[in-house]
């Protein structure tokens, strides 16, 4: 009996084992991969909490000013060249509205009209100024965002952009893909008392600040828009201008940056300031000189800030060429490549970076997937062995197969009649008494095939027979006992081999199951381990918002950049709470609000 078929269900199974096996090298080195390590963006030298400088490079000691943060940055190189607590979180203000900018000015087309709704003309703290009966382009908005600071035209350009809430994910989206991740955006604004806001809600750092200022100088709308000191604001005519003909009126505004009005700073291209009762002063802008720009970030700082931001730029200039770099401003994460096929697909574990953050490292997942595979690899492999071997020890008992006689193979059966005219039967050596006939031998290379003539003895070919093709002969042909090969009747088969054989087929089929059933549990242990992966990114978020509140809990009033009470903190402790008194830009300014109410 044939066992062709057997054969090549093992070598299907031994296809699906080197599958596997490949498989089970790629799974388990995601097992031994070493966990991860926090890092600190910009390199470990920022991540102090003091001044930072090379003290071996022989510069002065940078200013030490009131700021409880600042970063001096050079911006064709991207070194550090000093800094102060340049990761710490405090409260950006006004100078979120940078991120604001860099978000939305790629994506809003300045010549579009906006219609203002009443949310927007109603903000709170500082504003230009709408009307929602009138039309203001997008240019309009960024000039009173950047130059007048106002909070209305900040919600003005979300709602050009679709609404508030997908304006701040791609605020928070953009922040992380410059690698600002010191930053959470909560408002477009930057206010942090209307809605009032913690600073684990929302805050930023120094060194993000600068990473902003890097990304909107590539921008020439930013550098345009902070770089004005006087804009021409349209507004509805008033009633004398209506008498004139007139069908627009308007005012100038003028920008908030001191250094580039008055006494201005020479090379100053620009800026924005901020401040609130909570976040105090804060600034971020950028001065060219000798075809080299400095990018200054302060935060926290007196309300007056705007001599310690001329030191920080002094010193930069001075220093530049001759400071060693404590860090560098990093360059965006670069845009996603096209998907790799299945077969080239990278399985190593990536490196993300992350701002200092005391949570704990996780490992990947995927021993079981992994030990697993192997495991099953094992055990199939030793299965087949086993059964093979029981198949060789149950066919070495049974009986062998019947030799062809003589080394011919004889035809079974009586001789074919002669053809009409051949005479007699001639006798053939061996006859005794000429009356039994005995088989006639043949050679095995005389053996006939379909239309091929049964003898060659000189007759005429139009007399001669041809023998039938043994694979067209009727099934009951071979039932009842006709066989070519062997010697006499059919030889029945061995139980013991038939038994045996059909034991192989189905322990085979078994092995092949589980080799299959295997690769797709390795299959469903990628997917799951796929999924674990997302779960353990979502917790690393969640550690690093939980790190935040503790440190605000820490310090006692969630100001972490305070530490002690210093002196613009309220003796009664009510720092956290927000306090309608003080603007969006100036401290003055809140107060002239509630006298005016009054």
């Amino acid at each position: 009996m044939s066992c062709t078929y057997p054969v090549v269900y093992r070598w299907a199974a031994m296809r699906t084992l080197i599958t596997l096996l490949t498989l089970s090298v790629g799974v388990v080195p995601l097992v031994a991969a070493p966990a991860r390590a926090d890092t600190v963006v910009g390199g470990p030298g920022l991540g102090g909490h003091g001044y930072i400088w090379d003290r071996s490079s022989g510069v002065s000691a940078p200013p030490h000013i009131q700021a409880s943060s600042y970063v001096i940055a050079d911006l064709e190189t991207g070194r550090i060249l000093a800094a102060k607590d340049p990761h710490g979180h405090f409260r950006p203000a006004s100078t979120l509205k940078t991120l604001t900018s860099i978000t939305l000015i790629p994506r809003l087309d300045p010549a579009k009209q906006v219609k203002p709704s009443q949310t927007a003309v109603n903000a709170s703290g500082s504003a230009v100024g709408m009307d929602t009966k009138w039309k203001y382009t997008v240019r309009d908005l960024f000039h009173g965002l950047l130059m007048q600071s106002g909070n209305d035209t900040a919600i003005a350009l979300c709602e050009a952009n679709g609404g508030l809430g997908p304006s701040l994910d791609q605020m928070n989206a953009e922040a992380h893909r410059i690698q600002a991740l010191d930053t959470v955006a909560r408002t477009p604004n930057g206010l942090d008392d209307d809605p009032p806001l913690t600073l684990a809600q929302q805050h930023s750092s120094a060194y993000d600040l600068a990473l902003i200022m890097k990304q909107g100088l590539t921008l020439p709308d930013f550098r345009k828009y902070v770089g004005a000191t006087l804009y021409d604001w349209p507004a509805p005519p008033d009633k004398k201008e209506r008498e004139k003909g007139k069908k627009t009126g308007g005012y100038q505004i003028g920008t908030h940056d001191h250094l580039l009005v008055g006494d201005g700073y020479r090379g100053m291209i620009g800026g924005k300031n901020g401040w609130t009762s909570h976040a105090l002063g804060s600034f971020v802008g950028a001065a060219t000189r000798n075809g080299h720009t400095i990018i200054i970030a302060l935060m926290h700082a007196q309300s007056d800030f705007w001599g310690d931001a001329r030191s920080l730029l002094n010193w930069g200039f001075a220093e530049r060429a001759k400071a060693q770099p404590v860090g560098t401003l990093v360059d965006p994460i670069p845009p996603p490549q096209p998907k790799k096929t299945a077969a080239t697909v990278d399985k190593r574990p990536r490196t993300v970076r992350v701002s200092p953050a005391d949570g704990p490292d996780w490992s990947r997942l995927g021993a079981a997937g992994g030990g697993g595979a192997v495991l099953l690899v094992i055990v199939v492999g030793v299965t087949i062995g086993l059964r093979r071997r029981r198949r060789r020890a149950a066919l070495a008992g049974a009986a062998p197969p019947l030799p062809p006689v003589g080394g011919h193979v004889r035809t079974i059966g009586p001789d074919p009649a002669p053809p009409p005219g051949a005479g007699s039967e001639t006798p053939v050596p061996g006859d005794t008494d000429g009356t039994e006939p005995v088989p006639r031998l043949r050679h095995p290379g005389d053996v006939k095939v379909a239309g091929a003539p049964l003898s060659s003895d000189g007759q005429d070919p139009s007399a001669r027979q041809t023998a039938p093709n043994p694979v067209q002969l009727p099934h009951d042909a071979w039932a009842d006992g006709e066989e070519t090969v062997h010697d006499g009747p059919r030889a029945e088969e061995d139980p013991a081999v038939r038994d045996a054989e059909r034991t192989l087929r189905d322990d085979e089929w078994a092995a092949e199951r589980t080799v299959l059933d295997g690769g797709w549990a390795v299959e469903e242990a990628e997917r799951t381990l796929r999924d674990d992966e997302r779960t353990v990114g979502d917790a690393e978020r969640t550690v690093r918002d939980g790190t935040a509140t503790a440190r605000d809990a820490a310090t006692g009033g969630g100001e972490p950049g305070l530490r002690a009470r210093g002196p613009f903190e309220p003796v009664d402790g009510s720092a956290g709470e927000p306090s309608p008194a003080m603007s969006d830009e100036s401290p003055e300014a809140g107060s002239r609000d509630d006298e005016a109410a009054r």
